[in-house]
């Protein structure tokens, strides 16, 4: 990758699983600081929509307003920081996303072997409402425990939607999964910036591709693109209808009698229709991505399910599957 320097730059990996809130804690760091980040976002979903919701997408790389470089992860994690690395850009940080069913600390690893890298921090979010259901789970319970195998800091997300007793209870599954590890509660609008210190690692070894890739067989992805628009009540009978194997599903999608589409984010039963952002370009009229355990159904039985809430559904187009088609990043 790059020639071994005295100056390392250090990395952050942010992991946590499906709508723990990643993102929007992302966005936290990057409107808070004014420092020259490289962002790596590592979705699973079919299209990197996380990208997409961070700032309007270039290609592989594109320019942030306070002066980072965001790359979604293509083909290979390592060939694109090393890509990072050698292309004689200086950052102050390398923050990366890890995938909401992905090893925050797999990631992490590479940090460790790297010479002109430091591994400042692997922060953990838990979203404080579900972690306890997540753990309990036995689709996605490993899953979930997994990632808080070596985390430093635990952002324990949501807490404004829980009366105390709930919180307490919630930090208690938190501690007791990840003891030492220091405990965040935080709120939408009341985050907290990065950590700045070493990082004492529990081992050393280098992570591989495989390492990073190995969540195919226990995960299936799901893409949904149309042309025109969803009746409102209708679909929410069809998100109601999805099965609960489906953990996630986000993206944008237009709605009738509304100008603009709307970003709509589901997890679990829980879903909410909001503006897109300013920087999320609306490039369909619907593009939905999901997640879901390893017994989601075919997919054509899903994209049933959502094609009865269309207005005038119409046959799927050459344009459709194309758009399905799109590379996924893992």
């Amino acid at each position: 990758m790059m020639v071994s320097s005295s100056v390392k730059t250090p990395v952050t990996v942010i992991g946590g699983f499906l709508g723990a809130g990643k993102t929007t804690y992302l966005n936290h760091l990057l409107r808070s600081d004014s420092g020259r980040y490289a962002v790596l976002v590592n979705d699973f979903g079919a299209v990197n929509i996380d990208a997409a919701l961070i700032a309007a997408h270039d290609g592989e790389t594109m320019t942030l307003a306070n002066g980072c470089v965001c790359c979604s992860i293509g083909s290979g994690f390592l060939d694109t920081l090393g890509r990072i690395l050698d292309n004689g850009t200086t950052f102050d940080h390398i923050i990366i996303e890890a995938s909401g069913v992905g090893d925050p600390w797999r990631i992490a690893e590479i940090a460790l072997v790297e010479p002109s890298l430091r591994l400042n921090a692997v922060i953990v979010l838990a979203d404080a409402s579900r972690i306890a259901n997540l753990l309990d789970d036995s689709r996605v319970g490993d899953t979930v425990r997994g990632q808080f195998e070596r985390a430093g800091l635990v952002l324990l997300t949501k807490v404004d939607l829980l009366d105390r007793a709930a919180v307490d209870g919630a930090r208690s599954t938190v501690s007791a999964l990840r003891p030492g590890a220091a405990i965040v509660e935080t709120t939408e609008h009341t985050l907290p910036g990065l950590p700045d210190g070493a990082f004492r690692p529990a081992s050393r070894f280098a992570a591989t591709d495989a390492d990073l890739t190995d969540h195919e067989h226990d995960f299936r992805r799901w893409s949904y693109s149309r042309s025109g628009a969803f009746d409102l009540d209708a679909l929410a009978d069809a998100l109601k209808a999805l099965p609960p194997q489906l953990l996630r599903l986000k993206g944008a999608c237009r709605i009738a009698d509304e100008a603009m589409p709307l970003l709509l984010q589901m997890v679990g039963q829980d879903w909410a229709l909001t503006a897109m952002p300013d920087n999320m370009a609306a490039e369909h009229d619907i593009l939905l991505v999901g997640v879901g355990t390893d017994a989601l159904q075919d997919t054509s039985a899903l994209d049933a399910i959502l094609d009865a809430a269309l207005i005038s559904p119409t046959p799927v187009t050459t344009a459709d599957l194309n758009r399905r088609q799109t590379a996924f990043t893992l």
